[in-house]
């Protein structure tokens, strides 16, 4: 009797763990899904060594996204085409590092959530120590990226007139460009270089001055839900405000400061 007494609450106690567990599972799948597209652009976007998606961008869109109830899905895709993407419904957003200036009419934002800086960075030993001193120089940039449109168009009242300027498909082939000597300075985002350049302190040097600073901002199309937006917009601020946004910069090593208040207290 009692050996059966015993099996029965066994049965029972295996019964409640599996309804336990199965409601879980179904209130994970009922979460609604935010497809979160994005480049690879290390340290906000990109994949660590067992392949998952990892990065300033995707930790902060992990945190929003449980606070707002959504289970985010990261899709990478071409930066080019995120208002195709956006607009053919491949993805629910862009959220990639972007400056609320791009594309600005075409797009709901929500933000901004942080901001970017565009900096030069030359040799320890480089004769040039400001910006006019780029005059007659060789730079390197990313191409398409707001670095290469600020020298090609010369925005900016002090930007010089380079000698040349050298394009490339990723910041890891501008930085090397630099490093093998082929140009004498380079341009581009301060958080990316520093991926490149914090294990050379003493070989590099950043002038102590931004050619441009972009707020940024999670990008949605023009016919996508204007209230998720608006609540994605308090939820990052929120964020700031309890200091979630600060802890996750600081474990990538980014100033406070200059990324969350743009360099103001």
């Amino acid at each position: 009797m009692k050996q059966r007494v015993f099996i029965v609450m066994i049965c029972i106690v295996a019964g409640m763990v599996l309804l336990s567990c199965r409601n879980e599972n179904r209130q994970t799948e009922e979460l609604p899904q935010l497809r979160i597209g994005g480049a690879i652009y290390e340290p906000y976007y990109y994949k660590d060594i067992d392949g998952d998606y990892t990065g300033i961008d995707v930790e902060l869109a992990r945190e929003a996204c449980k606070r707002l109830g959504y289970e985010p899905v990261f899709v990478e895709m071409d930066l080019d085409k995120r208002n195709v993407y956006l607009e053919d419904g491949t993805i629910d957003c862009m959220w990639n590092c972007l400056p609320m200036e791009d594309t600005a009419e075409e797009c709901q934002w929500a933000g901004p959530y942080l901001y970017s800086r565009r900096v030069i960075v030359v040799p320890k030993d480089s004769t040039i120590k400001e910006l006019a001193d780029l005059g007659g120089k060789t730079l390197a940039v990313q191409a398409s990226s707001t670095a290469e449109t600020i020298f090609l168009d010369n925005i900016g009242k002090s930007i010089p007139d380079v000698d040349r300027l050298e394009t490339f498909q990723t910041i890891g082939e501008v930085f090397t460009a630099l490093r093998k000597g082929y140009v004498d300075a380079i341009a581009g985002h301060e958080g990316a270089l520093l991926v490149y350049t914090k294990d050379y302190p003493e070989e590099y040097r950043y002038l102590n001055l931004s050619i441009h600073l972009s707020k940024l901002g999670v990008a949605f199309a023009k016919s996508a839900d204007s209230q998720l937006v608006e609540e994605l917009t308090i939820v990052l601020q929120e964020m700031t405000e309890d200091g979630t946004t600060a802890e996750i910069l600081e474990r990538y090593g980014l100033d406070v400061k200059r990324n969350i208040y743009g360099g103001e207290d």
